[in-house]
């Protein structure tokens, strides 16, 4: 049954993948090289709207989930608050840390910490 669900799906990827190829032939036959330039640099552009976008979803990802695992398995510090206001989390071994913006663990020194305005 596998077997057959594979090899349906190749045969679907070629069918719709061997047209393709040949129009792309075609068609850098008939343009001009301005157009083909200019289809290149909108691409690169298009690429690299959606790489910083991809990189933005999954900062925001990674700290969302942080801060979800760091309330469940750390406690809250109710006294004391980050260098720019961020929350401070406990762990087991007393060490005090916020996250940042791409979800990693900044440690602090007791020193760093900021007293929590009332």
């Amino acid at each position: 049954m596998k077997k057959m669900v594979v090899t349906g799906i190749t045969a679907f990827f070629l069918a719709i993948g061997l047209p393709a190829i040949s129009q792309e032939e075609n068609t850098k036959k008939s343009t001009p090289a301005k157009v083909a330039n200019g289809v290149k640099k909108g691409s690169k552009k298009a690429w690299k709207g959606t790489k910083k976008g991809a990189k933005k979803v999954g900062n925001e990802t990674a700290e969302l989930a942080t801060k979800g695992k760091a309330k469940v398995t750390d406690r809250k510090s109710d006294e004391w608050v980050g260098p720019n206001g961020q929350d401070i989390y406990v762990d087991d071994g007393n060490k005090y840390y916020w996250i940042n913006e791409r979800g990693g663990r900044e440690f602090l020194t007791r020193e760093q910490l900021k007293a929590k305005q009332q």
